[in-house]
């Protein structure tokens, strides 16, 4: 209960009316634990803090700024690099919160690395530049992921995650679109790839909820992918096609996931209902189920081998593998079948209750 009454509290400091009684340490714990923090200085007036949870603030704040400075610096040198060998990267996500919106102060935005999209057929490319100026793979991810690996430097403030897809599962927002729709920007000196207003909200709903562990089938909330879907669509308003993004997750049977995070966008911060219908009874119950595992350890940690099978043998993932050959069922003895005779049972269960 203590959980998510401290995210109810929360959410009113997000959106600038904290509860004078609200209890000031278990709000900062759950800010810090969602990468919020900083924001919470951004939109809270100083006067309305006690003294201890201000310069908390106001220090969380300062810090990340000047983090998130040396990022862009550190961004700006890999892109003119990549730009002298003939390669026009995109930024996605937290690295494009440094140059472009949707937070008025980029110090707002927590972030753990810089991800760089580049075209498959540079990807070696790329690699060669990263190499070049000092930056070895530290965790590679390999050859069917949507992403080639980790690049780290001594000194630096963050990684570089070099991408050849957006997300996992590709399927859902391919590269290829993402480049088409994209804007191109020169800006000192570097010229990078902006996704369209549209593809920023696609990713956001999709990194939050389907993307690696999937968040939709566990019931986990991620604040702050909610939090920054209330900004990009404020920020973005009429220029986001929701239409489209009904239409892509509606054939992939995905209309749930997409109306309970925009459920937890609306009840949580405001936002007002940007789709052509109420969210459906589904998603209503999908949202209530992620605030009771909010608040409970044991609900969450049961939710996971539940969430695991969910998402491996989910329909738009097995529809994508195998086509128009069979159906649901036949789809998944397939994918089952393949997946033993290749890695085993004993991979199997550890991949029904891995964690991350």
């Amino acid at each position: 209960m203590n959980a998510r009454r401290a995210l109810g509290n929360l959410a009113n400091c997000l959106r600038g009316a904290p509860d004078p009684a609200c209890d000031w340490t278990e709000v900062l714990r759950l800010a810090n634990d969602h990468l919020l923090t900083p924001a919470l200085w951004q939109v809270l007036p100083a006067a309305a803090l006690p003294e201890d949870v201000r310069g908390y603030l106001e220090t969380l704040h300062r810090l990340n700024g000047e983090r998130n400075r040396a990022l862009r610096r550190q961004a700006i040198e890999l892109i003119a690099a990549l730009n002298r060998q003939g390669i026009t990267p995109a930024l996605l996500k937290g690295g494009l919160c440094l140059f472009e919106g949707p937070y008025a102060e980029p110090a707002t935005r927590m972030m753990r690395d810089l991800d760089i999209l580049v075209p498959a057929a540079k990807r070696d490319e790329a690699i060669v530049v990263l190499h070049a100026h000092g930056y070895r793979l530290a965790q590679g991810y390999g050859a069917d992921h949507h992403a080639f690996g980790d690049f780290a430097r001594p000194g630096d403030p963050g990684s570089v995650d070099l991408h050849i897809e957006i997300v996992d599962p590709a399927h859902l927002l391919p590269a290829h679109e993402v480049w088409q729709r994209g804007i191109a920007r020169t800006i000192e000196g570097i010229r990078y790839v902006a996704p369209c207003s549209t593809d920023r909200v696609l990713h956001n709903l999709l990194h939050a909820q389907l993307h690696h562990l999937g968040n939709f089938y566990r019931g986990t909330l991620q604040v702050q992918q909610v939090y920054e879907l209330v900004h990009l669509a404020r920020d973005f308003g009429s220029t986001i096609d929701w239409p489209f993004i009904e239409q892509r997750l509606r054939a992939h049977r995905l209309t749930t996931a997409l109306e309970s995070h925009l459920l937890a966008a609306h009840l949580l911060f405001g936002l007002a209902w940007p789709l052509s219908r109420p969210a459906g009874l589904a998603a209503r119950f999908h949202y209530r189920r992620c605030q009771l595992q909010f608040g409970s350890r044991l609900l969450h940690w049961l939710g996971i081998p539940w969430g695991n099978l969910r998402g491996t043998f989910a329909w738009h993932r097995m529809r994508a593998l195998y086509g128009d050959a069979g159906g649901p069922f036949e789809w998944r003895a397939r994918h089952l079948g393949q997946y033993f005779a290749k890695k085993g049972v004993a991979a199997g269960l550890g991949r029904l209750l891995r964690t991350r």
